[in-house]
């Protein structure tokens, strides 16, 4: 009998296509891509705005009803709760690390002696405390937006008031950008992209209105300096765009306009269209750092892929580092 190596268990033909695993999935499990499904899913995903969205679907693979996923050290620091003996743990993935271990909050129990009854509504408590100090308001995330847009080589404008353009992306390169390195220093550089918003709209159609056309960069529906456009017809592309704008949305606690795109396709059609969930995700997480805070220019697209901009953001790294050795070398002398 012959020995079946790990590699074997792979395909290495949908491999060499680049097929991720999570694309095959949504590829080979039709259910998937039925539209009852998949608004179970993003419902889902919705609710755990601290996983990357790939880990909310590793989560949702092993405990379908799931509701507030923690490691063992974080629900006894922050809740005082401890793992029952018979609790089976989930595995997610993290940076620089092969896997970590969270459990539900059905598998705690208090570390005191509770009544059931007293527990669950400590539970309840507990999920609605946490939902409501993880959201931030709009302004924050529209700050946030301003900053790290530039830093992904975007010039953001408004249009004119009572235009009937509402929001678009297209490739440019005609614009200046200040893009911060460090909250004193800021390189000088030109943009490779412009997002286009209507100064009529509400802040949350606007935020939601970004995300939309965040989104077709990051899914890669047009071609630009750095990649090719992905072959999709204009439904997969509104489709695929529309539903990372819902799921930044939801997870922000943003009202977007989105809800009702996707209704009105799930009421309309059995199956949704042939997309790819790998990119949504990638683009879910990436445009929610977005919004949520700082991100390092270093891990942004005009770090990655301009080397002129690289070239001169190492020198301004450089510069700092040894201001940094200077300032410490001193502190040791006095």
């Amino acid at each position: 009998m012959s020995e079946v190596k790990q590699q074997d268990l792979f395909d290495a033909e949908e491999q060499d296509r680049g097929l991720s695993t999570i694309d095959q999935l949504f590829k080979d499990v039709k259910r998937y891509r039925k539209c009852s499904e998949f608004q179970k899913r993003l419902d889902f995903y919705s609710n755990f705005p601290y996983l990357g969205v790939y880990n909310a679907e590793l989560v949702a693979q092993q405990r379908p009803g799931a509701r507030f996923v923690l490691t063992a050290k974080k629900w006894a620091e922050k809740y005082n709760r401890k793992i029952k003996a018979n609790a089976r743990p989930l595995i997610i993935l993290v940076p620089f690390h092969p896997v970590d271990f969270l459990f539900d909050v059905s598998d705690t129990k208090p570390t005191d002696n509770i009544k059931k009854v007293d527990d669950n509504a400590i539970i309840e408590r507990i999920i609605e405390r946490f939902m409501y100090d993880y959201k931030r308001g709009y302004g924050f995330y529209m700050d946030n937006l301003w900053t790290n847009m530039e830093k992904q080589g975007i010039y953001y404008q408004k249009c004119p008031s009572g235009s009937e353009l509402f929001a678009e992306i297209r490739t440019d390169q005609s614009e200046d950008l200040f893009v911060p390195v460090y909250k004193d220093v800021a390189v000088l550089h030109h943009n490779y992209f412009i997002i286009s918003v209507n100064s009529g709209l509400g802040i949350t159609e606007e935020l939601s209105r970004i995300f939309h056309e965040l989104a077709h960069l990051f899914c890669h529906h047009f071609t630009c300096p750095w990649w090719e456009a992905r072959p999709c017809s204009k439904i997969e592309k509104e489709f695929e765009a529309e539903t990372v704008s819902f799921l930044v949305c939801q997870r922000l606690g943003i009202k977007s306009h989105a809800v009702e795109y996707l209704a009105n396709y799930f009421a309309d059609n059995n199956l949704i269209p042939e997309i790819s969930a790998e990119l949504v995700f990638q683009a879910v997480d990436i445009i929610q750092d977005m919004a949520s805070g700082y991100m390092s220019v270093i891990d942004c697209l005009l770090y990655k892929k301009d080397k002129e901009f690289k070239a001169k953001v190492d020198i301004e790294r450089e510069k700092k580092k040894k201001e940094r050795e200077r300032a410490k070398a001193l502190k040791v002398i006095y």
